[in-house]
């Protein structure tokens, strides 16, 4: 009887059908939340599994607990997932791989499409990318896309070009719009901070280079668009890393975070210490950051980000020909002698929500702030500012069904209003002395743009867009014992057209082509006149950009590609004419021509069956800008090179991992010469450097990682200037001070700790 029982027993275990559970959810891109289509999901025996649809759905029966899935998208790292028997609706967001593939999802236009088919120059630096460095400046990652170069004096002295726009900005970052999570980072007068930005925030830097975007402003040098960091899919952990270096380096990032498939959050604390290279250069730097995404629904997320900087940071200034030779550590001597610093706080948040509101319609609306405080002391005076800024962005896709192809259709605006208020004071002794001057300054934008994609069944893309834009300043003298010079000031409303073409011959190559207009306002400064009245002739900088490239992956092989031709036609310029100390009055001076190549290279040298990775990249950028037509006064520059870019800059490097955990890189940078006057009789000295990172990454357990690196920088110790400042003035029969000097031959290392608590 027995035996008969444990018969019937067997027989039923046999036969009957292992439990099935319905497993449904979306695959997306961790940085944009876009689908991925045609993502494979697989069980553990990578035999059985279903792919994600047009929107990146997926439905799958599998077994009902502690069932293996893997998750494989092309350009994107696996994802091994547990489904429990708590699981039924997933939302699998996945990291991008180190390296640019054509299938990457980018989303640099706010139109995310694979980088194939994207029909404009964009370069993207991936979150591996950012890590060969020490997380101290962008400058390193920036200066790796060819078309860009980074002057950067100090971690709090930056100025960012694009193609040769923005080189004869003074002291930061103009005529270049950039953007974190949607919220600008650049004020009403089109200046940019992005080295404010802890470079432990950053998952991702998407760079368009030139007017290549009707969505964010059509801006003359392009787009830098931030993606901040989230947490890990299905985790909770906590993570500490420490670095030290040399001249003082200390940098530390702790942070918490939490994921599940309703919710994301990412919580973290950095500071950055250097007493630096220099004299009068401490730096210190503490940032709290928190990212918070809630998905209330399949296809809807709400984000909120806020940051918090608190910077205090001495200012060395530049040195003449004569110092940087004899003594480049030394500060410059006025700057020495008051010990010059700036102190600010500045606060930065936003919410957005993205929801589909039908299989048609999709809506992106934000809303965010800004807060600064800031303290100044000059040798010639002391600066206090207080700004506040306010805006929103509205923007609609619609993707109707048509008969032939696929045609996606944005629109919307972007408003933003900020108020800048600012005095100076004499400077006795280091202490606040009497008012010299009190202002009070409005800038208010606004934005509205349209963008068409139309892709036809045989992969031609048409892409057409226009941007209009208004911009307007309010300027109030709050001290008026010498005449108030109070005023306001708007611009003609800019409209600028952008029409591009694509065309794929292949899953694995694209031919591109487009022709652009942007604009760069002047800031209020530029329109004063030296008595402080406001100049009703001066006039916005436009110019039309044309551009061939094409980009992909050479068939058989493991080489990617990325080439562009350009030229833009600059009218307009505006030149900031010293007339002071600390005086300066723009005019439009002339014509430019920006003529350049775009080069990028990367090879995967080993195989993917072996355990190790070797990646090999190049990057060059070839610049042939100069002035058309350029009189300045009772000077005629017409013909000379432009001032404050290099003719040619070219990176290459090696990337290494290996199953044990060893990584490494080696990073080479050369740029040359360059002009530092508009008569180009003076130029900078070529550079090279050459740095090397090594380190070792494991997951030790199932809750415990660790990552130990040390590096050299400059491995050749060479004496370079790692910004220039272009036409720099002397004053009493003194040098000009051209040179801000680079770091000598340096070290840093650290190490890092994570834990996973779920």
């Amino acid at each position: 009887m027995l035996k008969t029982a444990v018969h019937i027993l067997v027989v039923l275990l046999v036969t009957t059908p292992v439990v099935a559970q319905q497993v449904t959810g979306r695959v997306l891109d961790a940085v944009n939340n876009e689908p991925l289509v045609g993502a494979n999901l697989s069980d553990s025996t990578r035999t059985k599994g279903t792919t994600t649809d047009d929107l990146g759905h997926f439905s799958w029966d599998i077994a009902a607990n502690g069932s293996t899935i893997y998750v494989n998208h092309l350009g994107y790292q696996e994802l091994k997932i547990t489904v429990t028997g708590d699981k039924r609706s997933l939302r699998i967001l996945m990291p991008a791989t180190a390296h640019q593939l054509p299938q990457m999802i980018v989303s640099a236009s706010n139109t995310s499409s694979k980088l194939l088919e994207i029909p404009y120059s964009v370069s993207v630096i991936s979150r591996n990318e950012i890590e060969r460095d020490n997380g101290t400046n962008i400058a390193d990652p920036i200066n790796r896309i060819p078309g860009l170069y980074m002057h950067s004096g100090t971690l709090n002295t930056n100025r960012i070009t694009v193609r040769g726009i923005g080189s004869r900005s003074l002291f930061s970052t103009t005529k270049i719009r950039a953007y974190i999570n949607e919220i600008p980072l650049t004020t009403g007068d089109g200046e940019t901070t992005v080295e404010d930005i802890d470079l432990s925030l950053v998952e991702r830097v998407e760079v368009l280079k030139g007017p290549a975007s009707s969505i964010y402003g059509a801006g003359l040098g392009g787009t830098v668009n931030l993606k901040a960091l989230k947490a890990p899919y299905n985790a909770t952990d906590i993570s500490s890393e420490l670095t030290f270096g040399s001249y003082g380096l200390f940098r530390s990032v702790n942070g918490f975070e939490h994921s599940t498939d309703a919710v994301n959050l990412r919580v973290n604390y950095s500071t950055i210490n250097q007493d630096s290279y220099r004299e009068n250069n401490e730096y210190d730097r503490k940032t709290i950051n928190v990212l918070n995404q809630i998905y209330p629904g399949e296809n809807t997320t709400v984000t909120f980000w806020g940051s918090w900087i608190n910077l205090l940071a001495f200012i060395p200034s530049s040195l003449d020909s004569a110092a940087f030779a004899e003594n480049p550590r030394q500060a410059a001597f006025t700057w020495g002698q008051t010990m010059g610093f700036e102190d600010y706080n500045k606060g930065l948040a936003g919410a957005n929500l993205s929801t589909s509101f039908s299989n048609q319609w999709e809506l992106s609306a934000s809303l965010f702030g800004s807060l600064r405080d800031s303290y100044e002391l000059r040798p010639f005076n002391i600066l206090e500012e207080e700004t506040g800024s306010v805006g929103s962005r509205l923007k609609f896709t619609f993707n109707p069904e048509i008969k032939t192809g696929n045609l996606v259709w944005t629109f919307g605006g972007e408003y933003f209003n900020e108020n800048y208020q600012w005095q100076t004071l004499e400077n006795q002794d280091r202490e606040p002395g009497m008012l010299l001057s009190d202002n009070d300054e409005r800038r208010w934008y606004y934005n509205a743009f349209t963008e068409v994609s139309w892709t036809l069944p045989k992969g031609t893309i048409f892409s057409a867009g226009l941007n209009l834009n208004n911009t307007q300043y309010r300027y109030r003298d709050l001290m008026t014992d010498n005449g108030d010079q109070s005023g306001n000031y708007s611009f003609d409303t800019q409209w600028s057209p952008r029409l591009a073409v694509l065309h794929n011959f292949s899953d694995r190559m694209a031919v591109y082509g487009q022709l652009s207009h942007g604009f760069s306002p002047p800031t209020l400064a530029e329109t004063l006149t030296p008595d402080g009245v406001i100049n009703p002739d001066i006039q916005p900088e436009t110019g039309y950009n044309l551009e061939f490239g094409t980009r992909g992956q050479f068939k058989g092989t493991r080489l990617n590609y990325d080439v562009s031709i350009y030229s833009m036609y600059i009218e307009n310029l505006l030149v900031a004419r010293r007339v002071g100390d600390d005086q300066f009055v723009g005019v439009n001076a002339g014509k430019t021509r920006h003529r350049g190549i775009d080069l990028s290279l990367s090879y995967d040298v080993l195989a993917e069956s072996v355990k190790s990775d070797l990646h090999a990249w190049l990057t060059y950028g070839y610049a042939d800008y100069f002035f058309k037509e350029f009189i300045d006064l009772d000077n005629d520059y017409s013909g000379n090179e432009l001032t404050g870019t290099p003719r040619h800059k070219l990176n290459w490097g090696l990337d290494f991992t290996h199953d044990t955990g060893l990584y490494g890189n080696l990073t080479f940078l050369y740029v040359s010469s360059m002009p530092m006057r508009d008569d180009n009789t003076a130029f900078s000295e070529a550079y090279a450097l050459m740095n090397i990172k090594m380190g070792y990454q494991k997951q030790l357990s199932r809750l415990l990682g660790v990552k130990v690196f040390a590096a050299v920088n400059n491995i050749w110790d060479e004496s370079y200037a790692s910004m220039i400042s272009v036409n720099a003035a002397s004053f009493g029969g003194s040098l000009p001070r051209y040179y801000y000097p680079g770091l000598p031959r340096n070290y840093y290392g650290g190490f890092s700790v994570n834990v996973r608590i779920r």
